[in-house]
């Protein structure tokens, strides 16, 4: 459905005669590694040392892999366990986080930002009537 309004405004573009036809329009195959990494980045990034829900997440997973991976180093057989339990208990404060301020996710129209001013509750109000 999308490729097919992408032709249609090429089609327009092309009779205005402001833009060339793409000859075919190039597809990013995502790899799993790489998706995880884009994951994990965007995880990271943002603003100082803010606790977001995915950066929660991201420390509640490597709990899970240390709880999985220490013991087998360590003999210290209550350390597992423990961070075991500390992981599970951050991955459900992260999911909570997550279902109680979404992200905001942000318009945009060929790369750019759209700038969506809401209407005010009038506003609203009428469009609704009509």
């Amino acid at each position: 459905m999308p490729d097919r309004y992408r032709r249609e405004i090429e089609e327009i573009l092309r009779q205005a005669g402001e833009v060339e036809p793409s000859e075919r329009p190039k597809r990013s195959g995502r790899s799993l590694p790489r998706t995880t990494w884009l994951y994990v980045k965007q995880s990271l990034g943002g603003k100082g040392w803010s606790l977001s829900p995915g950066r929660i997440m991201l420390i509640a997973v490597s709990l899970f892999l240390a709880a999985a991976i220490l013991p087998a180093m360590v003999p210290v057989s209550g350390l597992g366990m423990f961070l075991g339990f500390a992981g599970l208990l951050l991955f459900i404060v992260g999911y909570a986080m997550f279902f109680v301020k979404p992200p905001k996710i942000e318009k945009r129209w060929r790369g750019q930002p759209i700038d969506d001013v809401g209407d005010s509750w009038w506003g609203r109000l009428r469009r609704k009537m009509k």
